[in-house]
């Protein structure tokens, strides 16, 4: 599937030009080779005063949060299962089990969970 289209606000199209010497110049593209980004993408940053950080002096990811987020993955599988399950009784006649009938808040349950936990995945990366 394509990725949507971002709406005309969110494009990146005005462009700032600054003049700067060789040296600043090296200086800027050592700084944005360190944090892993491209020159246009780590002085955008640095001008938005958001925090760059190197890639090489940090912690590539917090094992905490990969135990939490595989976890999550796992209550999502569980759930894609029993899904599946309710979907052949449904063709097959058979009556649904009662406990069933918790699926969709379960389901929703889960989405408010996963959301939360990526949107603090997100918020730790910052912009």
């Amino acid at each position: 599937m394509a990725r949507p289209k971002k709406q005309p606000h969110e494009l990146r199209s005005a462009t700032v030009k600054s003049d700067l010497t060789v040296a600043e110049k090296c200086y800027v593209q050592q700084q944005a080779a360190e944090a892993g980004l491209s020159e246009a993408e780590y002085t955008r940053r640095r001008v938005l005063g958001y925090t760059v950080r190197s890639v090489a002096g940090a912690s590539a990811c917090d094992p905490a949060l990969i135990s939490e987020i595989n976890r999550l993955g796992r209550e999502v599988s569980a759930l894609g299962n029993l899904v599946n399950q309710v979907a052949l009784y449904c063709h097959t006649d058979r009556r649904l089990r009662p406990e069933w009938e918790l699926l969709p808040s379960e389901i929703k349950h889960l989405r408010r969970l996963v959301e939360a936990k990526l949107e603090e995945v997100v918020s730790r990366d910052g912009p």
